[in-house]
């Protein structure tokens, strides 16, 4: 009797495992054709990043901005930097999510290096409103900037 089981319990085993292994391979399998789909470059190459309240004198507010460049896979894409919604636990650090779009027109695919940049209005007088900077790439942080230039 007990070889009777064990001839029947192996199959089923066997079979069990190549159901379980096969869905898991499913799920990568679907993560990987929805990147393929997008089109969106897994990582991305990040140069000449800085952060810079701006004080000089003239009309209107100072300002706080972060500018760098990203290199694009194709000149079809549009960057954006946006504030992360919701941002972090710390208000003196600003999170920002780097963003790329394929447009709907025909591009080229050479590899570009293209501006982004990220403004907001700042109060005189009160110094840098944040002490750091992180940008994020589909939700892993890519870049840190600690040092904020200060222009007067």
């Amino acid at each position: 009797m007990r070889m009777f089981k064990a001839v029947f319990a192996a199959p089923f085993l066997a079979g069990a495992l190549l159901l379980f292994t096969g869905l898991a391979g499913c799920g990568e399998a679907s993560e990987e054709s929805a990147a393929e789909e997008t089109g969106l470059p897994a990582e991305v190459k990040l140069q000449n990043w800085i952060a810079i309240l701006n004080l000089m004198p003239g009309p209107g507010p100072a300002s706080f901005y972060v500018t760098g460049e990203v290199e694009l896979p194709a000149s079809n894409y549009e960057a954006r930097l946006v504030k992360r919604v919701p941002q972090g636990i710390n208000p003196k650090v600003l999170m920002l999510d780097l963003v790329l779009e394929p447009l709907k027109v025909p591009g080229t695919q050479a590899l570009e290096w293209r501006l982004v940049r990220y403004e907001e209005e700042a109060a005189r007088g009160a110094g840098a409103p944040y002490e750091q900077i992180e940008i994020f790439y589909q939700g892993n942080r890519i870049k840190r900037i600690m040092d904020i230039k200060v222009a007067q």
